[in-house]
């Protein structure tokens, strides 16, 4: 009987230290366990644990220490309910074993109604910290994170400068840097774990990960502090914050069914945390001079652009959604006279238009030491510098230190000259400068990050809501001074121009959620054909604010100007801006190239764009599952460029020219349709002038094909199957092509060369 009880309370007492040693939280499909030894967390998604071995981790450059170093480890759990959803929080806490103690307390928010929770880390102290890395992530544990297949690491760069491309790796490959957010997925199934930093106050945040064969995460870090001078282009180390408290960034840990919604979900609670700066106007249309006039911009060249677009494109339709145009200066706008700019200012209205203007506010191009600022100060007193008093320089120039008064100097006095002259659009270019890290005037900053947002919180003061707010060259936090930023570097007429911008709309559209409108840079055609033009033209549609940047002058290029007054005045081109926002990838690839396929959905209206980047067509099967609608139903597919429309209800062939693109709007046929569609299966040609070919769009390949002049003489001839012919021998002229398919149906097309 005694043996029994003897057993009976071993047994109790196992059991209630095996409870002791594993506290488990379960919200919703979250589960988050803490080993009350080690301080160290599991976490799961529905059964997936997505991070093992989870430990806060912190210190001064290399002299890092970690969480389960810690003595006096307590675990507590609370109701939680705040801006970011209803569920559990769960504080870990831990003392360093010293006479004068840091308190580490890393805290997780496991929300029972979201598909992500927040960790963040908070380190007091009696005595002041001195700290420049914490890591509210970081584990070298193995977890099978995704199902075994076509699984991806996208890395995003910290800005947009010298042509930085976002880029993705095959599991099992090694995986850049990623600044701020990073995505693990499956590019078949399109599940996803998404992480990233959702407060920018304060740290530059790298995220490095490690994985292994085709499904396994083997290290994850998100670390405040981690830079690199390849990754944030930063000379010195993260700037050390000092004080009795030290805080982390708050970071999403997230595991969606669509990688793709989880990013606009991280976007989303950015802005939860700073709400995008306001902009009631429209989406701008408009022109900035630094696409093909640049530096020899006059009054005279921008009056003309001004009437040009008065009188050619706004009557077309090209203009925003509430009949507004911006025509902007970019540098050397200082050719113009001081009395010049309120003549330009005034002729812009009159064209019922706004006009732009362009700055660097913490760049000191001239790296003129002795120069004297609005406060008397000198430049070389506002310029910023490195630990060892050495001005710090990106592109060749000296940053000015955004703390300093004389820097808020300047910027008070170029900007209210700006207002007054009643500019309305201002592109604010050379942003890194403001975020490096470096020493400061304000004793009280410590980061690059910090000081970056003292002097945008007084740009933005200072403009208040009169001018819209353009950035380029900058960083993709923090967002909320501005209402666009350029998605990429420079860009310009070419077709590998376009695919550079488009890496980055498909891999960070969702900016826009954090900033109004994204920005593909100016349009330009010079020197490139109707095809290639159309893909620039495309590219700024499918990515936000649409602004042209040819030389619209008297003396300009008039078929520069026809082709313009084409291809802007496509008003179902304009009227897809005007609903939609950056178009989303339909699916990844692996590399730093482009997509093909982007698209985006409008209540019952999906548009599919297809760009090619090569010199062979592109020919596939939409499916439709994979964009979201119902086969079965009977859609109408129109081609916005063309105007060509078909009926599908099940997949329907996508056919991508060489070195051009496509749009497709698709949608329900309305129940009153009148408009005459070709049935899906029909044979339908057209002429390709880029690569001198007419072409055929067919479920079946055509078997003879035969090219008259219009008088009716046959002059080419092709037997066999085939679906081009070529005509590059053919002289000017218009001609007619007949052919006929594999099925027996006829087809022709008039065209003109």
């Amino acid at each position: 009987m005694s043996r029994n009880l003897l057993l009976l309370l071993v047994t109790s007492l196992a059991s209630t230290w095996s409870v002791a040693q594993e506290i488990e939280v379960n919200a919703g499909k979250w589960q988050v366990s803490v080993n009350e030894t080690s301080g160290k967390a599991e976490i799961a998604y529905d059964g997936k644990t997505l991070i093992n071995n989870n430990e806060a981790q912190w210190g001064l450059n290399d002299n890092m220490q970690a969480f389960s170093t810690l003595t006096n480890i307590k675990v507590e759990q609370q109701a939680l309910s705040d801006e970011f959803g209803t569920g559990t929080m769960l504080a870990v806490s831990g003392n360093t074993g010293n006479s004068n103690p840091t308190t580490v307390t890393h805290t997780y928010y496991i929300y029972s109604d979201r598909d992500y929770i927040l960790t963040d880390v908070k380190l007091t102290s009696n005595s002041e910290l001195a700290i420049n890395k914490i890591a509210p992530v970081s584990s070298s544990s193995t977890s099978q994170v995704l199902e075994a297949g076509s699984n991806l690491h996208l890395s995003v760069p910290f800005d947009n400068d010298e042509w930085v491309r976002y880029e993705t790796t095959k599991f099992g490959n090694t995986h850049r840097y990623s600044s701020e957010v990073s995505a693990l997925f499956n590019n078949d199934s399109r599940q996803g774990l998404v992480v990233g930093s959702i407060t920018h106050d304060m740290w530059k945040t790298g995220i490095n990960m490690t994985t292994q064969s085709e499904n396994r995460l083997t290290s994850i870090s998100i670390c405040n502090g981690d830079i690199s001078k390849a990754g944030t282009r930063d000379d010195e180390p993260h700037g050390t914050v000092r004080g009795n408290e030290v805080n982390s960034s708050k970071v999403m840990i997230g595991y969606f069914t669509d990688w793709r919604r989880g990013m606009e979900t991280y976007a989303d609670l950015c802005e939860l945390v700073h709400p995008r700066l306001p902009f009631w106007g429209a989406k701008p249309f408009g022109w900035n001079s630094w696409g093909v006039i640049q530096e020899k911009i006059t009054r005279k060249q921008a009056t003309d652009v001004s009437d040009f677009f008065a009188d050619s494109l706004q009557s077309v339709g090209f203009h925003t959604e509430d009949s507004v145009v911006y025509i902007g200066l970019d540098s050397y706008w200082d050719n113009f006279a001081i009395r010049d700019h309120g003549a330009f200012v005034r002729r812009c209205r009159e064209n019922g238009q706004k006009a732009g203007i362009y700055w660097t506010p913490f760049v000191d191009w001239g790296n003129w030491a002795d120069g004297t600022l609005p406060d008397g100060s000198k430049h070389a007193d506002a310029w910023l510098r490195d630990s060892k008093g050495n001005p710090l320089k990106r592109t060749g120039a000296t940053a000015f230190d955004p703390t300093h008064p004389g820097t808020q100097a300047r910027m008070k006095k170029q900007l209210e000259q700006f207002i007054d002259w009643g500019y309305e659009y201002i592109k604010l270019d050379f942003m890194i400068h403001g975020i490096l890290e470096g020493v400061h005037y304000d004793k009280n900053v410590y980061t690059g990050v910090q000081a970056y947002n003292v002097g945008m919180e007084y740009l933005k003061e200072l403009i208040g809501d009169k001018m819209f707010i353009n950035l380029s060259i900058a960083p993709l936090f923090p967002a909320h001074y501005a209402h666009s930023r350029r998605i990429a570097c420079d860009a310009y007429a070419s077709l590998g121009n376009s695919e550079y911008t488009l890496n980055s709309t498909a891999y960070s559209w969702w900016l826009d959620r954090c900033y109004t409108y994204n920005d593909a840079d100016n349009v330009v055609m010079k020197g490139e054909n109707e095809s290639t033009n159309r893909v620039r033209f495309t590219s700024s549609y499918i990515t936000g604010i649409v602004i042209l940047g040819d030389e619209f002058t008297d003396a300009g290029d008039a078929g520069a100007k026809e082709r313009a007054h084409r291809l802007a005045g496509n008003n179902e081109m304009v009227q897809m801006a005007y609903q939609t926002k950056a178009f989303y990838p339909l699916d990844a690839i692996e590399g730093d190239n482009a997509p093909t396929f982007y698209m985006y959905t409008v209540e019952d209206t999906t548009y599919v764009a297809g760009l090619n980047f090569t010199s062979k067509r592109i020919k596939t099967n939409l499916d439709f599952d994979r964009v979201g609608l119902t086969t079965g139903t009977e859609y109408v597919v129109r081609e916005l460029w063309t105007g060509d429309e078909v009926l599908a209800s099940a997949t329907y062939e996508i056919i991508v020219p060489r070195a051009d693109a496509v749009v497709y709007k698709i949608y329900p046929k309305p129940d009153d349709s009148s408009t005459k569609i070709l049935p899906y299966n029909a044979t339908r040609c057209y002429y390709d002038a880029y690569m001198g070919e007419v072409r055929t769009k067919s479920t079946t390949h055509m078997i003879e094909s035969y090219i008259y002049t219009i008088g009716g003489s046959c002059i080419i001839s092709k037997q066999g199957a085939h679906d081009a012919v070529d005509v590059n021998t053919l002289p000017a002229g218009a001609y007619l092509y007949r052919g006929l398919d594999a099925e027996g149906n006829s087809v022709t097309c008039k065209f003109q060369r």
